[in-house]
């Protein structure tokens, strides 16, 4: 891991450090981090909440909160409710000011942990109708909507330590929100051309937001999925670290079963237990927790 000085995070307007996890490429291992470094944080004693802003809600139902397997009656998930479906509001009733949503704060749609035995942090999960933000968000306030319900989640009294973002896998106004809101970006890609590629246009956005909305945006890391210890490999390490090192400090995850097992059980790799070690993968996050750390502890730079 490339070392950083401390404290180039940035704080957003609501003092809590918060970080949105992009790359427009999918399967790149974005919510893999996201849930992942949710876990570590609060493994640390951390208090987190989790926002899954993609309409695919991967985070969600990798935490068991989607549909259950129906190939499985033993899984984990088939016992937990199916937040994607639910008619009460939802992440999209807080977004979008719309005819057809319902008026809804985000407070009122937030999972606290301490509900269900496997959550080690709250989470704000996805929904069915999230697909529809795209078309119902189509003006240039609304891609303030979640910074601004982030605000007043804060004036309603609730305190995160941190709060962590799953992007959905474009550019789109949704990525746009998550990247205002959080104004720090954790970087996930695997380590081939096509996602090498998806990092060059997502940072053309970022530089394309810090004009067009006058915000800071701190890049905080980022993580090298699925390594292997090839040539391939090692090459596209290599353009990470001269495009990123000078940033933030870049992690590699190297290919392992186990994260998928957590992630098929509902779980994140800190609860999930089978007969394999995940010393591996726990130590990968906990060093990224440590990071999301230092990035913040302004109080050590003005010491």
């Amino acid at each position: 891991m490339s070392e950083t000085p401390r404290g180039w995070g940035v704080f957003p307007s609501t003092g809590i450090p918060t970080v949105a996890f992009g790359n427009q490429k999918g399967g790149t291992g974005k919510t893999t981090a996201t849930i992942n470094s949710a876990a570590a944080l609060a493994a640390r004693g951390h208090d987190v909440l989790a926002i899954d802003l993609d309409p695919q809600a991967d985070l969600t139902k990798g935490l068991g909160l989607g549909p259950g397997d129906e190939n499985d009656a033993s899984n984990p998930k088939n016992e937990l409710p199916n937040t994607l479906t639910t008619d009460d509001g939802n992440l999209l009733d807080v977004l979008v000011d719309n005819p057809r949503t319902h008026d809804t704060a985000l407070s009122e749609i937030v999972v606290d942990a301490d509900e269900y035995d496997h959550l080690n942090f709250d989470i704000v999960p996805s929904h069915k109708d999230m697909g529809l933000a795209r078309d119902w968000m189509d003006d240039a306030s609304a891609r303030l909507s979640l910074k601004v319900a982030l605000d007043e989640l804060v004036e309603e009294g609730y305190t995160y330590d941190y709060i962590l973002i799953d992007c959905p896998p474009d550019l789109s106004v949704l990525t746009d929100a998550a990247f205002i809101a959080a104004q720090n970006v954790f970087l996930a890609a695997q380590t081939q051309a096509t996602s090498r590629d998806a990092l060059d246009d997502l940072w053309d956005q970022l530089e394309s937001i810090e004009d067009n909305q006058q915000v800071e945006i701190a890049i905080v890391g980022l993580l090298a999925n699925m390594y292997r210890d090839d040539g391939q490999s090692q090459k596209f390490l290599k353009a990470f670290d001269e495009s990123f090192a000078s940033m933030a400090p870049i992690f590699e995850l190297p290919m392992r079963v186990a994260i998928q097992r957590a992630w098929d059980n509902g779980c994140d790799i800190f609860e999930w237990e089978d007969s394999n070690d995940q010393q591996v993968e726990r130590d990968v996050f906990l060093e990224i927790a440590g990071t999301m750390k230092r990035a913040f502890d302004k109080a050590e730079v003005e010491a």
